[in-house]
């Protein structure tokens, strides 16, 4: 059985992180539903506060939140499901959820996707932005509201790359979607994408040498996409292959599918790197109507250590 938190957005109406227990078969994991809650003393309005007044009031917002997130879930578990409830105080919204999934050891992380674009994304560090670089833990991000069980799973891997760090990721990325799909009741598609941008739109008519060049490339790609997906029991006909940009062959092929749910791997690129290269992982984000989860590598240490929240 696997154990997932599941964190909650107080202004998100739908709670579609939430909503994703109920995807779930009720025997298939223990959830820990969490609500964070900023620290008071990390805000102008209580810098200005006296002091007697400022430790006060975190306690007594944290009680009233947890008794709303008792309500909220307790439908849940009148129909058989295992959820324990917390309101956590933090510092850095992002460090928090790291801090707890690890502290819980739980096997997931749900929570609602918030697509901030790239401006927003560099001016704020957006949460979701730094989830992705930093959590070991797998991350599902929840889209939308809309129910995902029984609808395809994607495993996006890169069967090209020869380095070692690629190929591992390729292996967890299956090993996640074919985990992930049997618990939604639903079938796994393998897509990967190749780039030869110097012959991007070349057809046979007008340019037959680069066009044969990417017919050829193809074809050495799809044959080892499907030697990977025959290894978790992915049939041919389950394995798409095509030249152009990562993100948008993922997308696209995901719409194509309506597919409930995105695997892939990040290799979590940080700096000026990861700011202005960005990774596929986050362009996927920004731009499809399906579900994400995100995995790393299974030797990732996160920077994220030090304590700065407080479990209600």
């Amino acid at each position: 059985m696997s154990t997932i938190l599941v964190v909650i957005d107080p202004d998100e109406g739908e709670h579609a992180g939430l909503n994703r227990i109920r995807a779930l078969p009720i025997d298939a994991a223990d959830f820990q539903v969490e609500l964070y809650v900023e620290r008071f003393s990390t805000t102008l309005r209580n810098r200005l506060m006296s002091s007697s007044v400022r430790h006060k009031v975190p306690t007594q917002t944290a009680n009233q939140k947890l008794a709303w997130l008792e309500m909220l879930v307790q439908p849940m578990r009148n129909e058989g499901y295992s959820i324990k409830t917390a309101v956590v105080v933090f510092d850095c919204l992002f460090e928090a959820i790291i801090q707890s999934a690890e502290r819980l050891h739980v096997d997931y992380i749900f929570k609602p996707l918030r697509q901030h674009g790239f401006l927003r994304r560099a001016l704020f560090s957006a949460s979701d932005w730094n989830l992705v670089r930093c959590s070991p833990t797998p991350l599902l991000l929840a889209g939308h509201a809309y129910p995902i069980r029984g609808k395809p799973v994607i495993a996006a891997v890169d069967v090209a790359a020869e380095d070692q760090v690629h190929q591992e990721l390729n292996q967890i990325v299956l090993a996640q979607a074919r985990q992930l799909a049997k618990m939604l009741g639903s079938t796994v598609y393998l897509v990967s994408a190749f780039s030869l941008s110097a012959y991007a739109g070349a057809s046979p008519t007008t340019d037959p040498l680069a066009y044969k060049v990417i017919f050829l490339q193809h074809k050495n790609q799809l044959k080892a996409a499907q030697h990977i997906a025959k290894q978790y029991e992915i049939t041919e006909n389950q394995v798409y292959v095509r030249e152009g940009a990562a993100h948008r062959v993922i997308k696209d092929y995901a719409q194509e599918l309506d597919a409930g749910v995105i695997v892939l791997g990040t290799v979590a690129r940080s700096g000026i790197s990861g700011l202005f290269i960005g990774n596929t992982a986050e362009s996927v984000m920004e731009h499809t109507q399906s579900d994400v989860v995100v995995v790393k590598q299974a030797d990732f240490i996160s920077p994220i250590r030090s304590v700065g929240s407080t479990a209600v």
